[in-house]
């Protein structure tokens, strides 16, 4: 019995749980060397720390268990083992691919919420925007509660058909309805998935480059109402002319413990 290990000895000379080997044997890659059959007890040898280097090599390089079964049930055949490691660096770019895409749109979010609050919010100013595409729906009655479950089935269909779940929501406001107390209804909401999207939708509508007003809130969206009299006052006061219609785009919406919502977004209007 010299020459071979207890379960306990072989997991703390590996940094390994009791657990963790129990498992490993379990799903098998890693089986003792010698159980007692009376007392149930498992004994390893010295052989085995050389498949622990295994596994753990194994793992470093992000290889599932049932990959690593593959590996140490084939250990002998090379080619088995660089078709494994092929795989996984497919998956790994795949993964990278993946990251970067959460990364960009992180930055897009932090770059937005930023130039906001270096703008400051509730300032009306003049900003210059490159073209922007969006898909365009006719659906006008914001605050009924079939909007709300249209506008949840269009958001499904961008999920499904772009893989995007950080698309912006927009509205279209008309400028020559607009009444003393603010906007009277909206004329559609819009999606804007974000740059270099190849959009497949045939509802697609660009947005013209070039400097509109634009002025940022942070409010509950049914409360927008009170920002359009704001920059209506702005318009009238400054003999500022316009063109086309507001577009009212929404950055983020939060919701606090309490329930109440919030949203970081944008009024704007294009400038002659």
């Amino acid at each position: 019995m010299g020459k071979y290990l207890s379960i306990g000895q072989m997991g703390k000379l590996n940094n390994l749980s009791v657990q963790t080997l129990r498992h490993y044997e379990k799903v098998g890659i890693l089986n003792p060397s010698y159980i007692n059959e009376e007392t149930g007890y498992r004994y390893y040898s010295m052989k085995d720390f050389n498949t622990i280097d295994l596994i753990k090599q194994c793992k470093a390089l992000g290889l599932s268990l049932e990959e690593i079964k593959e590996v140490t049930n084939n250990y002998t055949s090379l080619e088995s083992i660089v078709e494994i490691l092929g795989n996984q660096k497919k998956l790994i770019a795949e993964k990278i691919k993946e990251l970067e895409n959460i990364r960009n749109k992180v930055e897009s979010l932090e770059n937005k919420i930023d130039f906001s609050l270096n703008q400051g919010i509730n300032n009306i100013f003049i900003k210059y925007n490159e073209e922007r595409k969006f898909i365009q729906y006719n659906f006008k009655d914001r605050f009924s509660d079939e909007f709300e479950i249209n506008l949840r089935k269009i958001l499904l269909e961008v999920e499904r058909d772009y893989e995007n779940v950080n698309a912006e929501i927009a509205f279209t406001v008309s400028y020559d309805d607009m009444g003393d107390e603010g906007y009277t209804e909206y004329k559609n909401v819009m999606i804007n998935l974000g740059e270099n999207i190849d959009y497949k939708d045939e509802k697609i509508i660009s947005m013209p480059k070039g400097n509109y007003l634009t002025m940022y809130f942070d409010d509950t969206y049914r409360d927008s109402g009170k920002y359009y009299k704001i920059i209506m006052d702005y318009i009238k006061s400054n003999n500022i002319k316009t063109k086309g219609d507001f577009n009212e785009i929404y950055i983020m919406t939060r919701v606090g413990s309490d329930g109440k919502e919030k949203s970081l977004g944008q009024i704007e209007i294009k400038l002659l």
